[in-house]
């Protein structure tokens, strides 16, 4: 936008005229102005954002697990773990931790069925921080696979119950979004890799939009002011898409994730290497010779009027 306003108040004019300048000179002052911001970027893409998206991830695991504990309410039926366990307690201490008179059931792996009662139960830490019930004096029914009537009874002093798993250990096995960058680089999976691309591709980008700016700023009196604007969107977008097609080949293993970035990133390059030789070197896309060339065959061709014949 300070570029095409030069432009629009002529005064890219006083720029030329002041000792052989040209749009190449432009580099240096847009590349202190555009450092800072890349700097900036580089580290929301590579640092910020991931701690970012751990965080999200953390709470979401501890809103999802719930405190199991808490919501038991004395006569009544709590569900956990999305339904596959139901707890029924009799009575309940006003601090929560002992309880007595408990029910448990659960499914199973394989279909199983499993029936706990004890008569009393107290809440407990380990040194991980995981959250479990201590039962004690009951019984355990286990039925057989896929439900069937060959159940198995046991007798029991302690059975110690999970109820939930500190959220650090949730946290350490989510996705590749919230993995530091030095973990990213230790597990080299395709989703791994592909988030590498990702958030390298970002301060890279910014250099090469930062320096396509030069050369698209350039506009007459004849032009409005947003067409370089929009010409500068639709080539965001077509940058933005080039860079998650490249993620998407890495993920499924078409390339590696540094010929993806290498890719896209020379593509745009050279795109914003080629705008600026158009500015500064060539008065048109075309030839000077072919340009005047085609221009005569124009005025040679003849007029069509409209009207009937």
């Amino acid at each position: 936008m300070v570029l095409v306003r030069i432009w629009q108040d002529n005064e890219m004019v006083v720029w030329f005229s002041s000792g052989g300048r040209n749009l190449l000179n432009f580099i240096p002052p847009v590349a202190v102005f555009a450092a800072p911001v890349i700097a900036l970027i580089a580290l929301l893409s590579i640092v910020v954002s991931p701690w970012a998206n751990g965080q999200i991830n953390r709470s979401s695991s501890e809103y999802q697990q719930g405190d199991d504990v808490s919501r038991i309410s004395p006569g009544r039926f709590t569900e956990s773990m999305n339904g596959a366990r139901v707890l029924f307690v009799e009575q309940v201490a006003k601090d929560g931790s002992h309880m007595k008179n408990v029910f448990m059931s659960e499914k199973g792996t394989q279909g199983k069925e499993i029936i706990v009662q004890a008569k009393e139960g107290e809440l407990k830490f380990n040194q991980y921080g995981d959250r479990y019930v201590l039962l004690r004096s009951g019984k355990r029914y286990e039925s057989g696979t896929g439900g069937g009537a060959d159940w198995r009874v046991m007798d029991f002093d302690t059975y110690e119950l999970l109820l939930e798993v500190k959220a650090d250990s949730i946290y350490a096995a989510k996705d590749a979004e919230a993995m530091p960058f030095a973990m990213l680089f230790a597990h080299r999976t395709p989703i791994n890799n592909a988030q590498i691309l990702w958030r390298l591709c970002w301060p890279i980008a910014s250099a090469v939009l930062a320096l396509l700016a030069i050369p698209l700023s350039y506009t007459n009196p004849r032009q409005g002011r947003s067409i370089s604007l929009v010409v500068a969107v639709l080539l965001f977008i077509m940058y933005l898409n080039g860079i998650t097609m490249m993620q998407t080949w890495v993920k499924a293993q078409k390339i590696n994730w540094i010929e993806g970035l290498i890719l896209v990133n020379l593509v745009m390059f050279a795109l914003a290497c080629l705008l600026m030789v158009r500015r500064v070197w060539m008065q048109s896309w075309l030839p000077q010779s072919l340009a005047g060339t085609i221009h005569e065959m124009r005025q040679k061709l003849p007029v069509r009027r409209g009207g009937r014949s």
